[in-house]
């Protein structure tokens, strides 16, 4: 029965995990192409990185990353040699803005990495 109940939360876990994917993440970060860096700025706060590009236009960087623990399962106390699981697991995202200086508009976004993921929104 506790197993049951187990598997019933992992499956659980994985639906709503899969709700969120990097479509999502692009529909999310598009609604700042064409608005002003200033109202960006205000949501997202100060940029990871900033740097001036060659052609003029301004870069904003915004990344972020984290390690997770996954458990060490066991099979039972009667097979302890049946450990699975352990370790970590990196995540990261990074979300790069080019703005017009002169306008302060953004121009366009890019994004990479695993953790660059959001719900989509109807």
């Amino acid at each position: 029965m506790k197993s049951i109940k187990l598997i019933a939360a992992c499956a659980a876990l994985v639906a709503l995990a899969g709700c969120a994917t990097p479509q999502g993440y692009a529909q999310k970060v598009s609604i700042w192409q064409g608005r002003d860096a200033n109202e960006l700025l205000a949501a997202w706060g100060a940029p990871s990185a900033q740097m001036t590009m060659p052609n003029g236009k301004l870069l904003y960087t915004y990344r972020s990353a984290y390690s997770q623990d996954m458990p060490i399962q066991s099979s039972g106390f009667y097979h302890p040699w049946s450990i699975s699981g352990g370790g970590s697991v990196y995540y990261s995202c990074t979300t790069n803005f080019v703005i017009d200086p002169a306008s302060q508009q953004i121009l366009s976004f890019s994004f990479d990495g695993n953790d660059c993921v959001a719900p989509m929104k109807k």
